[in-house]
């Protein structure tokens, strides 16, 4: 990983390793199929939502495989509330219906913006913690993997 220096709030975009992960990014027309938001850089903690709803992981599963990308005017307090409210989110499930949905936006332009129901997909999760801060990361309320990566807000800090 050499010397990234991590900080709360960071977003960690993960190129795809398995076969759902092909699929995301190739109906997504995107290098990245997993969003995933650090909550502790020091124990390298990172809360993501998996197919196992909102949980914790660490980050030595996304080594090799992702870039960091950081909002540069993030305050430690807007970090921090970010961080806040994805650790209220822990335990929700997953959203596989938002899987149709972004299928359908995708590949037959059948656009989705509606809000986000309290059970994610990892990109709606990222997106729900900043919007929790006040910050609105992309014109999708329902983003992709994708739509995050585009977020002019965004700055790439790092491939690990």
């Amino acid at each position: 990983m050499g010397d990234v220096n991590l900080k709360k709030g960071d977003i960690i975009l993960k190129r795809g390793t398995g076969r759902l992960s092909s699929e995301i990014e190739f109906f997504t027309h995107s290098q990245f199929s997993h969003a995933a938001l650090v909550s502790d850089p020091e124990k390298k903690l990172i809360i993501e939502a998996s197919l196992n709803g909102v949980g914790y992981t660490n980050l030595a599963g996304f080594i090799g495989f992702s870039t960091v990308y950081r909002m540069m005017t993030l305050t430690d307090e807007q970090a921090s509330n970010i961080v806040t409210y994805a650790e209220q989110q822990l335990g929700k499930p997953y959203d596989y219906e938002e899987l149709v949905d972004m299928f359908l936006r995708y590949v037959f332009h059948i656009p989705n913006n509606r809000i986000e129901k309290g059970r994610y997909v990892c990109s709606t999760f990222v997106n729900a913690c900043y919007g929790s801060a006040g910050i609105k990361l992309t014109k999708q309320n329902l983003p992709s993997p994708e739509d995050i990566f585009e977020s002019p807000l965004l700055t790439k800090v790092a491939d690990i």
